[in-house]
């Protein structure tokens, strides 16, 4: 583990709902300069599938300038942005999809999702998926980061009802603990093995090392937190976590809860809210479908192309993926 970060962190990145007051904080409208070069780019690309587009076809100024604005709010800034102005009445889903893959090519590199190997995640409902993974259903989903250092979802359909959004920064929970329980921290930065779902029945159930909640690498915090990975791994190998570990899992969970730390809000259809990993987490509440028009998010996982500097070990939980699907692709 790294040294404990001891003194407050004060940083764009460690934002709370109470400053922020609400998602509108948050948002980045398009221009209609940046929409032309959309448009544009649809028509250069249409030849093309949507994730056949590299980053070198997406060579238009207004949006090469855009991606370079975001990278460095996502990076250097607040670590979350939710851009607004593409929407269904201008484009169609497949349109849609192309121009999020777009501004994802100059974000990072698109990273598998799944042991099928899909770079862009479906958040739909699926009873049949095999693997029940959360975001294929329409269930809770509590605070968590995902794998990857930068993460995207795009909203093509909202739900009949819920469904509601929630982000917060683990920064902002980074503080709120060592002001108030900083005898949790050091289980926190000791951290424990995962079992991420779709590798429990693989060859590779448990991660090959404790990945960490938090770090401090140069001086720099960072977290990963999926509390309900660790608890399983704990289940998998016929063990209880630490009890120090559990009260601290416990007392983070409520902490990202909060109504002063979290900010809860509806994906509008067309908007994409991009965020850092590393400082955010994300939630979901419970929703119903409207059968005719259910739900549909986009996901992007990405490995940044220039990288905040964090342990090994949280590359270690996306690494996972890489082993499910080389596997997955053995026995097909």
């Amino acid at each position: 583990m790294t040294a404990i970060h001891d003194q407050p962190i004060e940083h764009a990145a460690a934002w709370t709902s109470a400053a922020l007051r609400s998602r509108e904080a948050l948002v980045r409208p398009l221009s209609d300069e940046e929409l032309a070069a959309f448009d544009t780019l649809l028509k250069n690309t249409a030849h093309l599938a949507p994730q056949a587009v590299t980053r070198a076809e997406v060579t238009q100024p207004a949006i090469v300038s855009l991606a370079s604005e975001l990278r460095h709010e996502i990076m250097e800034g607040r670590g979350v942005v939710l851009l607004r102005g593409v929407t269904p009445a201008r484009y169609s889903p497949q349109d849609m999809e192309r121009i999020y893959w777009a501004i994802g090519t100059h974000l990072g590199v698109p990273a598998v999702q799944s042991r099928t190997g899909d770079k862009l995640g479906r958040v739909e409902q699926d009873p049949n998926d095999p693997v029940s993974r959360g975001y294929r259903s329409s269930g809770e989903l509590v605070m968590h980061t995902d794998s990857y250092e930068v993460v995207g979802l795009m909203c093509i359909r909202k739900a009949k009802e819920g469904g509601q959004s929630a982000l917060v920064s683990s920064l902002a929970i980074h503080n709120a603990i060592r002001a108030e329980r900083p005898d949790l921290l050091p289980a926190l930065y000791e951290g424990a093995v995962m079992a991420i779902p779709e590798a429990q029945t693989s060859r590779h159930p448990l991660t090959a090392t404790a990945i960490p909640v938090f770090c401090d690498v140069d001086g720099v915090v960072s977290c990963m937190y999926a509390a309900s990975f660790m608890r399983a791994a704990a289940k998998l190998k016929g063990t209880d976590l630490p009890p120090a570990l559990d009260e601290a899992l416990k007392f983070f969970s409520d902490t990202a809860a909060r109504d002063d730390l979290a900010l809860r809000f509806h994906l509008e259809p067309g908007e994409m809210l991009i965020w850092h990993n590393f400082t955010n987490l994300h939630s979901r509440t419970h929703y119903e479908d409207d059968p005719a028009h259910p739900r549909l998010l986009l996901r992007l996982w990405l490995t940044a192309h220039a990288s905040r500097p964090v342990v090994p070990e949280f590359r270690e939980r996306a690494r996972v993926y890489d082993l499910v699907y080389a596997e997955y692709r053995e026995k097909a």
